[in-house]
C-alpha cells in the first residue's frame, strides 16, 4: 500500500485529521465543496478543553481569541436575577485551556491554513458525488467530473455526509428535530464592552442568551421551534424573517434588551436541527466516517465540533495500532460509540429543558439550579477530561 489517505471534508476535523495522518507518514489529500474555507458561514460554536486541546496542538491559542467570546455563562429567570452561574476558570488548571465561543469560517480558515503550512493539500469546489470501493483502493467521484484513488477514505462531510449515503444507501436519513438552531451578530452603544460570561435567560416563553466579543459585537442564539421542517428554499429566503418576527413576539415581555438585540441584527443565522439516526456500522473495509458524518449532535452543549476533534486522535492512534485500516476503524467505533451516543442523549435533555416550562417547573428550576451547576462541574469532567 502506497498509505494514500483521501479526506471528504475541509470543516474543522478534517484538516487537524489530515495534518495528524501526515505526521504519521500517510500521503494525504483533502477535498471540500465548498468554495472557499467558510466565508458565507456566520454560525459560531463553542469549543470546549476535550477538543479545544487538541486543536491547540495545531493552531495557537493567540488565533483564535482574535475574535472569540468567553464559555462561561450566567443563568437567569425571567425578571432578570441571576439563578446560577458556571465560569470557566477552573478550567484552565485542571485542563489547560478554557471553552471559548468561535465564529465558524474563522475556525475553518485556521484549521486548513495549518493544513496547509503542513504540506497537506486542501483542494475547493469538489463536490463528491460517489464512492467506490474495490479490492485495490477507493475512489471518489466529483460533480466537476473529476476523481482521487487513495487506499483508504475518510468520510468529513458533516450531517448531510455524500460519503455516507454512497456506502451506506440504505442507512436511515438524518432527522429534523423540530429545532432551528438560530442566532446573530448586533452592535448596540450600550453593550459594547466584552462580558464575563454569556447571558443566559429563562424568559416567559423562551430562552435567550448573548455575549460581547472582544470586538465590542454582541453574539447571540436563541433556539427556535418549528414544527415543520423548513425546505433549503425557505432556509435561504423566508425563513429568517419569519424566526426574527417570532422571536420578538416571544420575547415581547423579557428584557427589552433583547427585542433590541434582535432587531438590531441584519441578518439572522438560521440553521435546521437534526439528529443522525444510529449507524450500525461507521466504516466499511477501506472507508470510514467521523465527526457528524457518523454521529451529529444538536448544538445545546456544545460538542459537535468537539467530539470530531477527539475523533481524529483516536482514528490516528488506533490506525497506528491496528493490522489493517478495517481493524483500526472497527476499532475506532467501538472505542467511540459508547460515550458519542452518551454525549448525544446528553445534548436532547438540554435542549428539551429550553422550552418553555410550566410554573412549577419553573419554581423549581430557580431554586434548584445553582446547586446542579455546582455538581456539574464534577459530572462534566468525563466531557472536558477525555484524552484518545
Amino acid at each position: 500500500m502506497n498509505n494514500k489517505v483521501i479526506i471528504i471534508g475541509a470543516g474543522i476535523a478534517g484538516p487537524v485529521l489530515g495534518i495528524q495522518l501526515q505526521s504519521a507518514g500517510y500521503n494525504v489529500e483533502i477535498f471540500e465543496a465548498r468554495r472557499n474555507t467558510g466565508a458565507e458561514d456566520g454560525a459560531f460554536l463553542g469549543l470546549t478543553p476535550n477538543g479545544l486541546n487538541v486543536l491547540l496542538r495545531f493552531v495557537p491559542e493567540a488565533v483564535l481569541r482574535k475574535d472569540a467570546t468567553t464559555g462561561s455563562m450566567r443563568f437567569y429567570n425571567q425578571q432578570g436575577k441571576e439563578i446560577a452561574a458556571l465560569m470557566t476558570d477552573y478550567q484552565r488548571e485542571l485542563y489547560h485551556c478554557e471553552t471559548l465561543q468561535v465564529k465558524r469560517h474563522r475556525l475553518h480558515e485556521a484549521a486548513c491554513r495549518a493544513a496547509l503550512e503542513q504540506n497537506v493539500p486542501v483542494h475547493f469546489g469538489k463536490k463528491c458525488v460517489r464512492v467506490d470501493e474495490t479490492e485495490q483502493g477507493v475512489t471518489v467521484w466529483f460533480s466537476d467530473g473529476s476523481s482521487a484513488t487513495g487506499d483508504i477514505l475518510i468520510g468529513a462531510d458533516g450531517t448531510f455526509s455524500a460519503v455516507r449515503n454512497s456506502i451506506f444507501p440504505g442507512a436511515a436519513k438524518p432527522v429534523y428535530n423540530r429545532n432551528i438552531s438560530t442566532g446573530g451578530y448586533a452592535r448596540l452603544p450600550e453593550l459594547s464592552a466584552p462580558l464575563d460570561a454569556i447571558r443566559m435567560t429563562f424568559g416567559e416563553r423562551g430562552f435567550f442568551a448573548y455575549n460581547v466579543s472582544d470586538k465590542g459585537e454582541i453574539w447571540w442564539f436563541n433556539n427556535y421551534y418549528r414544527a415543520d421542517e423548513p425546505t433549503r428554499e425557505e432556509v435561504k429566503t423566508v425563513l429568517k424573517d419569519e424566526i426574527k418576527n417570532e422571536l420578538l413576539r416571544i420575547h415581547e415581555h423579557d428584557d427589552p434588551l433583547f427585542s433590541r438585540i434582535i432587531r438590531a441584527t441584519e441578518q439572522v443565522i438560521a440553521y435546521p436541527v437534526y439528529d443522525i439516526p444510529e449507524l450500525a456500522r461507521w466504516h466499511t473495509r477501506r472507508v470510514c466516517l467521523v465527526g457528524d458524518a457518523a454521529h451529529a449532535t444538536s448544538p445545546h452543549i456544545g460538542q459537535g465540533a468537539s467530539l470530531g476533534l477527539e475523533d481524529t486522535e483516536c482514528l490516528v492512534k488506533c490506525l497506528g495500532e491496528a493490522a489493517t485500516p478495517e481493524a483500526a476503524f472497527a476499532a475506532f467505533q467501538r472505542l467511540r460509540q459508547p460515550r458519542v451516543e452518551k454525549i448525544i442523549k446528553s445534548a436532547r435533555k438540554v435542549g428539551n429543558a429550553k422550552s418553555k416550562p410550566n410554573r412549577i417547573a419553573t419554581w423549581f428550576r430557580d431554586r434548584l439550579i445553582g446547586f446542579f451547576i455546582k455538581a456539574q462541574v464534577k459530572k462534566l469532567h468525563w466531557i472536558y477530561g477525555y484524552r484518545a
